[in-house]
């Protein structure tokens, strides 16, 4: 019998398309069909109607396990619905409609989630999983237009099971109709999985993009940091590295007024596993305005204090947020804060960021949806940062 077994899930969303992924059993071809949806509007209330119109289809007869999808000609800032369909000589399988929504347009406002650990977590989870879904019901309610997961997803990136085990499994509901961008982490070990399960942009394990008025940055820092030489650099933050090049040219393209960058190991948290040595990143997120860096590895939750130079600066600052979502490890913290710790919390834990063209709110809530931390930052029409 032709089966799903992963998905279908959202990736790569912008204003006029977005790619659908699923797993089937068996080799089959792929269909995708996107209907038109249509607001009910009855007093005070209002939702979707059933979709019965049809958008677009696209299909591939070509058979494969790995299903993508790429739909185009959508409208920006849009709510659609999506079927899919895979079949072969012997079977047919479908799924949906579930729905979908592409990317915001410049000045409209936007939130996403931010969680990782779902796999690194794994070896300490006394709850038999009951973390992983518990942190991906409640990111559900707060309804983000994408997530981001910031490495160890899996335990072992070349276990197939634990890619099911670990992430598309408790997040399936979720992941249907969220698009999500991840990281490699260090138990991802550079897997094949990590670039056949993901359409992210080449070459995968590092990648940028535009949402709104933010432009994102994912590195990937288990190759500055190999496992070799960790928690050392591997000589590779330089020029003439393809990596390294990018982040600088990546950086002096982009205009954004929100520059956000993601990847695995921290360079600040006051705990173990700091990975000091991703500091010689800092002065070019600095010279280039980025507002905010996102990492993992370290089990706990973490806010710095703006950093600019080594040192607190409010106005000119870089806060690195250490988001170890998925599983909390204190004894992982160390028994005093350090300079640079603004807050810092050991519980399972997911972000909320809400982005405007002025504002950026970024919320920290435990598994049981209890807020325990939160910050804002505000800039001028100019984009100078006027309040953190």
């Amino acid at each position: 019998m032709l089966t799903i077994v992963k998905g279908p899930y959202l990736q790569w969303p912008t204003g006029n398309s977005i790619t659908i992924m699923w797993e089937t059993s068996g080799p089959a071809s792929s269909y995708v069909e996107i209907l038109l949806t249509e607001r009910i509007h009855s007093g005070y209330h209002g939702n979707y109607k059933k979709p019965e119109h049809v958008r677009a289809t696209v299909s591939k007869e070509e058979y494969s396990t790995i299903h993508q999808i790429k739909v185009e000609q959508l409208e920006p800032s849009t709510v659609y619905f999506y079927k899919i369909r895979s079949e072969n000589e012997q079977d047919e399988t479908e799924a949906g409609p579930h729905f979908l929504k592409t990317a915001v347009r410049e000045g409209e406002s936007f939130s996403f989630t931010v969680t990782s650990e779902t796999g690194g977590y794994s070896g300490f989870d006394q709850s038999n999983g009951q973390i992983n879904r518990n942190i991906f019901s409640q990111m559900q309610k707060y309804r983000p237009d994408f997530s981001l997961f910031v490495g160890d997803i899996v335990n072992d990136g070349h276990q197939y099971e634990d890619w099911e085990k670990y992430f598309f499994g408790p997040g399936k509901e979720f992941l249907t109709n969220t698009p999500f961008y991840s990281c490699l982490g260090n138990h991802e070990d550079n897997a094949s999985f990590y670039y056949d399960f993901f359409a992210f942009d080449f070459p995968k394990n590092y990648y940028s993009f535009d949402y709104g008025d933010a432009h994102f940055i994912c590195l990937d820092s288990t190759q500055f940091v190999n496992r070799e030489t960790y928690p050392n650099s591997s000589g590779k933050m330089a020029a003439g590295n393809d990596q390294y090049d990018f982040l600088v040219r990546d950086l002096q393209a982009t205009s954004a007024k929100w520059k956000i960058v993601f990847f695995h190991y921290p360079p600040y948290v006051s705990g173990g596993y700091q990975v000091e040595d991703l500091r010689q990143l800092s002065p070019l997120f600095e010279q280039y305005g980025v507002d905010l860096i996102i990492n993992s590895h370290t089990i706990v939750y973490e806010r710095s204090h703006p950093i600019h130079n080594g040192k607190i600066d409010l106005d000119n600052g870089v806060i690195y947020v250490v988001a170890g979502g998925a599983g909390a490890m204190p004894e992982w913290l160390l028994p005093k804060r350090e300079w640079h710790t603004a807050q810092s919390l050991a519980v399972p834990h997911f972000l909320q960021v809400v982005t405007t063209a002025n504002s950026m709110e970024l919320q920290a809530i435990d598994e049981q949806g209890r807020l325990f931390d939160k910050f804002r930052m505000l800039k001028d029409s100019l984009g100078k940062r006027i309040h953190v």
